[in-house]
């Protein structure tokens, strides 16, 4: 655990509204933060909507006095945070910016060189919805950094509890540098934590109802190679990640991509999924981008994702 004297590795970056939900995401961040370890930075955003400024000054109200009580009372609410984790022998301070939420984290985290963000999202509409809307979802548009999103859980919490400890990492890979690029980041966090790193690779089949078998009999070949094109390549990336020290599995399926994913993940009893997202959305967004929301919608455990560049 990072105490004093120990060598902070980097920042990671913990948005908070005040709102219970997002304090959620501070139990994967003490935990990434005792093993990396680094140090946390505990961030608001606060601002008024130019359509409330309208209405502070028709009541003859000045913005400015306002965002003065809003600041206060940000940063009042930090330093209890900030405390709690202090007491808990992490490195933690806090920081109050003004602007839009999505702006802020993604600004901060350009300009000061975090080395993630850590988030919490809503069980069942995949990133959670903030009060100035879908800030996780425009932050994982932006930001350059990767992004952990921890699953908010139902009930009592509290803000001293933290994720167990990694032991298995699955990453899911189709073949493409692209969904490489989640390699580095995954890498970091299963040498800190001495977790497998297991590799995934799904290979794409269309469903043909009543029909499979006898239609597909002439396929099998053909399948059976592709399997060990897959099989090969999964091997190739494992070889240079033990070569960095990890340990590493492989595994090749057949299936609909995403809900083999959560599948594997859930029967192999993963403890995070980290993959690769374009981060686009709408008609920009590419297929291993669209399979990292459908996976972040079903999956229940926190999720690892990166933008590819």
């Amino acid at each position: 655990m990072p105490r004093k004297g120990d060598v902070v590795t980097g920042q990671i970056l913990v948005p908070l509204d005040g709102s219970p939900l997002a304090e959620q995401a501070l139990a994967g961040a003490m935990m990434l933060g005792r093993k990396l370890p680094a140090e946390l930075v505990l961030l608001r955003a606060v601002s008024i909507a130019p359509d409330f400024r309208e209405t502070l000054s028709d009541v003859g109200l000045e913005a400015a006095a306002i965002m003065e009580k809003l600041e206060a009372e940000a940063n009042d609410y930090l330093r209890e945070v900030e405390d709690q984790l202090r007491g808990a022998d992490l490195r933690a301070r806090r920081v109050v910016r003004h602007g839009p939420a999505a702006e802020v984290i993604v600004n901060y985290a350009t300009q000061t060189g975090v080395q993630q963000i850590v988030m919490a999202t809503h069980g069942h509409t995949g990133m959670t919805r903030w009060a100035h809307g879908s800030v996780a979802e425009r932050v994982l548009q932006s930001a350059g950094v990767p992004v952990l999103l921890v699953r908010a859980q139902e009930g009592e919490f509290t803000r001293s509890r933290e994720l167990r400890e990694l032991q298995r990492i699955l990453v899911p890979l189709d073949g493409s540098t692209t969904a490489e690029q989640v390699l580095p980041a995954a890498t970091l966090i299963a040498k800190a934590m001495c977790a497998e790193m297991a590799l995934l690779r799904v290979s794409i089949v269309y469903l043909l109802g009543s029909f499979v078998g006898e239609w597909l009999e002439p396929l099998q070949g053909s399948f059976k190679t592709a399997n060990q094109c897959a099989k090969d390549y999964l091997d190739h990336v494992g070889g240079r990640l033990e070569g960095e020290g990890v340990e590493v599995s492989t595994t090749v399926q057949m299936g609909a991509v995403a809900e083999s994913i959560v599948q594997y993940a859930e029967t192999q009893q993963m403890d995070l999924i980290a993959m690769c997202t374009h981060g686009r959305t709408g008609v920009g967004r590419w297929t291993l981008g669209s399979v990292a929301d459908r996976v972040l919608r079903a999956s229940s455990m926190p999720i690892l994702l990166v933008r590819a560049q």
